[in-house]
């Protein structure tokens, strides 16, 4: 009996379980992923520093429209941080991170809106330096604030590069740190010491400013880059100088000049240059230049406080000043008189060239001297040249000198002069090149590039293309244009087709033409080589 009471109620438990309706299958269903499809792409690419960087992958889901489908691609990385680079589904985005030994990731977040539910993938990019030897152009859109870029090219002496593998890295400054450097830059140094250091320095009417020349990344800025803290009083930045054969940088802070030995990986100014002999005078220097070749390569300044030009003794430490003038001397360098120099350069024959304007009137000359650290030097003034009656010359922009020519250009906003050092009597300056206005505006300065590995064009009627090509070292003129009306600036270089006449490439299409700019303020070469 107890047996079949047991069944019994078994029996009743199986019957209800089979009554009840089981709903569990339609309260839950199964949600369909989203799919993300790089097909044979790899997950793990390389990529040179501002190279675009094109990723097209198949994105969907079931049963849900595109349009409820949102993109987000941002990179993240070590001691970077995390940037939305864009929001479509394709990514074709400059990558501007800096090169970095570890690989960033690049996220895609792919979210449905429908639902909120997200799905990702991950990139892994390894970043590669880009920039290396050309121009760095600094330019201003506003006024206020500026931006660096880089041209790569065989005009400014990139390796292996033709005329067809020109690039222009824009705006790398701002690229990289995501905001515009703080006032007008008016002076640029960039020296690479392999294995001791890498240095690019703008200087601003009120800021010094240091970054690597291969990243541009924001590094130290005004008394971070001084052993000794400056008053702000006297934290007025007034020019720099790369003296390149000693690695060494000089900075003018109103006036004083103080010097940064780069060798051997220093990165910091110590104190400034002290007065020639240690004399009681203080002295104010308004211009700098370095003349010479290799190990006599020699940095000069103008003093204007005591109108006399100085170069910097064996020791690094102070300025010297030169011996006594002969009455032979045609002016004498350490009494210049009531002038101050707005120009400084090398000439044939290790000459040091300064271009003089009177403190009153328009009076304008050219001082040739000649210093031997080893001779005499009682007439280290050498020739003066009387410059008041040049066309245009008191609104000249830019001058230019060659150290294995006699030649010698001066660039007013329309066009530049040349006239020959090596003729004796009045100075006779000829017009060789008139800027089309139309096309691009006025010149704004103009120098002489001298660079090893650099390459032009220039007209060959016997060759089959009526264009050759040939050394640009001390035969190319790098001028700088502005057009007002478009806000535009440009880069243009100029082929010296005849030294000692200074007879320009009268064929404009194979002059070198780099666009696209603002105004530009400075122009430096990078030299990745070092010494």
């Amino acid at each position: 009996m107890k047996k079949l009471s047991i069944f019994f109620l078994l029996f009743m438990t199986i019957v209800a379980t089979s009554c009840y309706d089981d709903k569990s299958s339609t309260d839950f269903e199964v949600v369909k992923p989203i799919v993300i499809d790089f097909g044979d792409a790899s997950t793990s690419v390389n990529v040179f520093q501002f190279d675009t960087l094109k990723i097209s992958p198949i994105i969907y889901k079931n049963g849900v429209k595109d349009e409820n489908l949102t993109y987000e691609w941002k990179i993240q990385g070590d001691k970077y941080p995390e940037t939305v680079l864009s929001h479509k589904m394709t990514f074709s985005e400059p990558i501007s991170v800096v090169p970095n030994s570890k690989a960033y990731n690049l996220i895609l977040t792919v979210t449905d809106k429908t639902t909120g539910i997200q799905e990702f993938a991950r990139i892994s990019v390894s970043v590669q330096a880009s920039l290396g030897t050309g121009l760095f152009v600094a330019d201003t859109r506003d006024g206020q604030t500026s931006d660096i870029s880089l041209i790569m090219s065989m005009n400014f002496s990139t390796r292996n590069f033709t005329d067809k593998d020109t690039r222009i890295f824009r705006n790398v400054y701002s690229s990289v740190n995501q905001h515009l450097l703080d006032g007008v830059v008016t002076g640029m140094s960039s020296l690479i010491r392999s294995g001791d250091c890498r240095t690019l320095t703008f200087v601003t009417a009120d800021d010094v400013y240091r970054v690597d020349p291969y990243e541009l990344v924001d590094k130290e800025k005004n008394n971070d880059i001084f052993v000794f803290p400056i008053d702000e009083s006297e934290f007025v930045p007034k020019g720099i100088l790369l003296w390149n054969y000693k690695g060494l940088e000089l900075l003018n802070l109103d006036g004083h000049v103080y010097r940064r030995t780069t060798n051997w990986g220093n990165l910091t100014y110590d104190f400034y240059l002290l007065p020639p002999d240690f004399d009681e005078r203080d002295y104010y220097v308004t211009m700098m230049g370095v003349c010479g070749s290799y190990y006599n390569e020699l940095p000069y300044v103008f003093d204007k406080k005591n109108q006399r030009i100085l170069t910097v003794s064996s020791w690094y430490d102070s300025f010297q000043q030169f011996p006594k003038q002969s009455s032979g001397a045609a002016f004498d360098v350490n009494n210049i008189g009531a002038y101050d120099a707005i120009w400084m350069g090398e000439g044939e024959n290790s000459q040091l060239l300064t271009v003089f304007k009177a403190e009153q009137g328009n009076e304008r000359w050219l001082g040739m001297m000649k210093y031997d650290p080893y001779g005499s030097n009682e007439k280290v003034g050498v020739r003066k040249f009387d410059l008041s009656h040049c066309p245009g010359i008191s609104e000249a922009v830019g001058f230019a000198s060659s150290p294995v020519s006699p030649d010698f250009y001066y660039a007013t906003k329309d066009q530049i002069y040349t006239f020959s050092l090596g003729n004796a009597g009045e100075v006779v300056a000829e017009s060789r090149y008139a800027v089309d206005k139309e096309r691009d505006g006025d010149i704004t300065s103009m120098r002489l590039w001298r660079e090893e590995y650099s390459r032009m064009n220039v007209s060959n009627s016997s060759s089959s293309t009526g264009v050759s090509t040939q050394s640009a070292q001390n035969r190319l003129l790098v001028i700088t244009t502005y057009k007002e009306s478009t806000g535009e600036g440009k880069v243009i270089t100029i082929p010296i087709t005849q030294l000692r006449s200074g007879t320009l490439e009268p064929n404009r299409d194979v002059h070198g033409r780099y666009e696209g700019f603002g105004r530009i303020t400075s122009v430096t070469y990078n030299n990745t080589s070092g010494y």
